[in-house]
Order: structure tokens, then sequence, then C-alpha cells
């Protein structure tokens, strides 16, 4: 019942909208795609095993241990969120009118590193957990960054305020232009940024909980 009534709004309004946007000063096409604007790609990068830290070096790189225990092993993840933008303009009676041609968001971390400690002999039992247990961070990762990568497409697609062809910004100048697409561009992306690291952070702490340890430390009888 509430579809049919937004159509029945829609069709009302239809002529007075096609003229408000035919005498505005920067054109707008109400049939643009602006989801062929919108570009995301994210890809978890193989993770390298580093084997040149000791234990102490593993501590310093933290900077504290693991609870009241010891720190045996860690993954690393460099995260990076690179943004590129092609942004077009016309002139219209004396204003500039811009809009994004493309957004494209790359989530894919510089690099995924895991470090076993070299205390521990390839293959021995303590490496063997170590290692299945980082790499389990490392899944947890990808998974999330997978999960990520379609909630911040989403976003993106959903903002129907930021400029694209078809809804043009006008402005005075270029560099005023630049400025609050830049602004416009954040106000989507930043909120859904903080929310997966936050995401991330919760879901690897699960990981690291004391239980989980304990259950571990019994495997193996060689620990540094």
């Amino acid at each position: 019942m509430r579809r049919a009534a937004a159509i029945l709004l829609l069709l009302s309004a239809c002529g007075p909208r096609e003229q408000k946007a035919a005498d505005a000063v920067c054109p707008h096409d109400l049939s643009f795609d602006r989801a062929s604007v919108i570009r995301v790609s994210a890809v978890a990068p193989p993770a390298a095993l580093r084997r040149d830290l000791d234990l102490p070096g593993l501590a310093r790189k933290t900077g504290d241990a693991v609870g009241s225990g010891k720190l045996q092993g860690l993954t690393v993840v460099e995260h990076q969120l690179l943004l590129r933008t092609l942004v077009s303009q016309t002139v219209s009676r004396g204003r500039a009118c811009v809009w994004f041609d493309s957004v494209s968001v790359d989530l894919t971390p510089a690099s995924v590193e895991i470090f076993v400690p070299r205390e521990y002999p390839d293959g021995s039992c303590e490496y063997e957990e170590i290692l299945s247990h980082e790499r389990e961070h490392a899944r947890v990762h990808a998974e999330r960054l997978a999960s990520f990568s379609k909630e911040i497409e989403a976003a993106l697609r959903s903002a129907k305020w930021l400029p694209a062809k078809g809804n043009p910004l006008e402005t005075a100048d270029r560099v005023t232009a630049e400025a609050m697409l830049k602004d416009r561009l954040h106000k989507v992306i930043d909120p859904v940024y903080a929310k997966y690291k936050e995401d991330l952070t919760a879901a690897q702490a699960e990981l690291d909980e004391p239980g989980l340890y304990q259950w571990v430390s019994k495997r193996c009888d060689g620990w540094k």
C-alpha cells in the first residue's frame, strides 16, 4: 500500500520536477544511472610469513604482552583506503557545474604479515599452533574486508546527494566545488570505515580470549 502511494506521488509531481530541472542553472538528468559511477575494490593479499623476529623483538613491536602472558605470535595488516575521482565541469550562466564522472575506492591492504618467533623451529608443535592461530586472524580480516567493501559500495550508491552527471553541483568556481565534493565523499565513507575498523577489532579480540590461549598452550610443552 505504501509503495502504491509513493508511485502516485511521483507521477503527480513528474511535470513540475522536470520543469524545475530544466530551469536549473546546472541542467539535471533524472534518468542518469548513478551506479555506473561507483567502483569499489578490495582484495586481501596472501599473508606473508615472517620468521625474522624473536620473542623479545615481537614484544617490542607491539609494546606489550597479551594479558598476563607472553606474546607468542602476531598478525599485522597495513590497511589502506585509496580514493580516486574524476571530476567534470561545465559553465552555465556564469556558474560552475561540476560532478563526479567516477569514484573509485580501493581497500586492498598494503600487506598482511604473520610473525612466528624464531625460537620455535619449523614444524614444531609450537610453530604449527602459532601459525594456525595467526592464520585465523588473517581469515577474519579477509572476511570482514569483503563484507565492508559491499557496505561502502552500497553507501555510495544510495547517497543520492553525491553529485553525478545527473545532478551536478552548482558553485562559483571549480576550486570551491572540489572542496565541497571531497567533503561530501568523506561524509559517506568515513562513518562506514570507522564502523569496519571497530567491528574488525572486536572480531579479532574474540580470537584472543584467555580461554582459547589456555587451550592452545596445553597442546604443546615447549613454550618459551
